[in-house]
């Protein structure tokens, strides 16, 4: 029999919470060049460190009809070749180019926002932003390299769809929006579709001064942030309306808020709609719930973040509590939301063996009606809004993350002097609002669910949950088909 060790005073017991401090946000000063083009400076003067990013006010959104994944795929290549000074480049040469700055140059496409980034110590910001700018405004798309980069693509798509997890996500979407732009995932033959031509049309509609944010936060003041950005970016203009159009077929290059006005509500077509992808020799299922949830513009949106962290937004939320901590069904279960300007979606999701797939199943449903009935303690609502807060305070101490955070609330078309209430909007929602949202919004009948793993594994107990389910094997999923290829 060993002999506990003692703990030692001071050294293995916790250290004491500090006493709450503020969340200041820096200075944000917002300008707009006769282009159109804006301008935000974050001036945080404490490390010799600047974020610059590049922002386009176009994401997948804008892929267009049976081309899912044009944004991301134009987005990747624009590091794969460009006109650097006037010059050609190829992606070696603007790869050294970055490094020799201390930093990487970085591309994305998410919705509303395709983005190129960098980080450097403020001496090299110069030489950064004329990169940045280059590369977003005169790529080549070489044929060679945007095979490369659909190649590599197509590669981590088919591991994607492998995988319980990324199957359930694309699919939960697609049953819970249809054909809308926001339901959408790339396919390997809306990959092999795209040509490029395709990637070209949709950079010079979008990719113009008008579209366009610029982002500096970090060790820069104000007005050296705008004089910057005026020597880099002044004659940059929008194109004429001849050379600016659209491919022939502009409402397919479109989004669908572009072309028919707001969008409309996640699907609510089939009551409770349940689908289940048959994935023979999967490790685990995956298992996905998605609720209706509200856009970037409605007055409830902070009262809908609060609710969902309540669902989902940490260990101790109520999914994990169920799912997790109680039973042992999984390693984690969370939530969380992904938003539009006229609508969104809440998805909880986990992770668990075939055999309790069905019963995991029920417990995220549950637990997302059940907020209807059983509003947040004050305990409990303290705890996840402390969460949300200490994660919005921990982005800003970065400078990737206080950039990150000015452009999602560009993004999303909200007013930058709003991110400062953004602590007080989150404390002042009370359970009483959370209990009422979840009363207006996930309602029986309105849910989307979907389990992807191993059926025969799971047995006629997921069966007997979803007894109306559609059931398609992995290798018949067509993302594309308004059945998603089942029978």
């Amino acid at each position: 029999m060993t002999t506990p060790i003692a703990a030692t005073p001071g050294v293995d017991a916790p250290p004491l919470a500090l006493p709450p401090r503020p969340v200041a946000l820096p200075p944000l000063a917002q300008y707009a060049l006769s282009s159109g083009l804006q301008v935000v400076v974050a001036s945080r003067r404490t490390t010799p460190v600047v974020t610059a990013t590049l922002m386009v006010r176009a994401g997948p959104e804008v892929d267009p009809a049976g081309r899912a994944g044009a944004a991301a795929l134009t987005a990747a290549v624009l590091t794969k070749g460009a006109r650097l000074g006037g010059r050609p480049a190829g992606a070696p040469d603007i790869a050294r180019q970055a490094e020799a700055l201390g930093a990487t140059l970085d591309t994305t496409s998410a919705w509303h926002a395709s983005t190129v980034s960098m980080t450097v110590t403020t001496p090299q910001l110069p030489r950064a932003l004329a990169l940045m700018v280059d590369v977003l405004r005169h790529p080549l798309f070489a044929d060679a390299e945007i095979e490369r980069v659909r190649a590599l693509t197509l590669d981590g798509l088919r591991v994607a769809l492998s995988d319980p997890a990324a199957v359930a996500a694309m699919v939960v979407r697609r049953a819970a929006w249809g054909d809308a732009p926001w339901g959408r995932s790339p396919t390997p033959a809306s990959l092999r579709r795209l040509q490029r031509a395709d990637l070209t049309a949709l950079h010079g509609h979008h990719c113009r001064p008008s579209r366009t944010v610029l982002v500096l936060a970090g060790d820069i003041s104000a007005d050296a942030g705008l004089g910057l950005a005026e020597r880099m970016l002044a004659d940059w203009r929008d194109p004429s309306v001849d050379r600016g159009a659209a491919p022939a077929a502009t409402p397919a290059s479109a989004s669908a808020a572009q072309a028919a006005g707001p969008v409309a509500a996640p699907n609510a077509a089939a009551a409770d709609a349940t689908v289940l992808i048959d994935m023979p020799g999967a490790g685990q299922s995956a298992v996905a719930v998605a609720a209706p949830f509200v856009g970037h513009r409605h007055p409830q949106r902070r009262i809908g973040q609060v609710a969902n962290a309540v669902i989902g937004g940490g260990y101790s939320a109520r999914v994990n509590q169920e799912v997790r901590i109680r039973r042992g069904l999984s390693y984690g279960a969370f939530s969380e939301t992904q938003i539009h300007p006229d609508a969104g979606l809440m998805l909880a999701s986990t992770q668990t063996s075939h055999a309790h797939a069905a019963e995991v199943l029920r417990l995220l449903r549950a637990e997302i009606l059940r907020l209807a009935e059983a509003a947040p303690s004050p305990d409990e609502l303290a705890a996840r809004q402390a969460t949300l807060v200490g994660s919005f305070a921990r982005r800003l101490e970065t400078t990737g993350g206080l950039a990150a955070i000015v452009l999602s609330q560009l993004a999303a078309g909200r007013a930058l002097d709003e991110l400062g209430q953004t602590v007080q909007e989150i404390m002042s929602v009370t359970p009483t609002q959370v209990q009422q949202f979840a009363r207006e919004h996930w309602l029986p009948g309105r849910l989307s669910s979907v389990v992807a793993g191993d059926l025969a594994s799971a047995g006629a107990a997921l069966a007997d949950t979803a007894p109306r389910a559609l059931r398609v094997p992995i290798g018949q999923l067509d993302l594309e088909s308004a059945d998603l290829g089942g029978r």
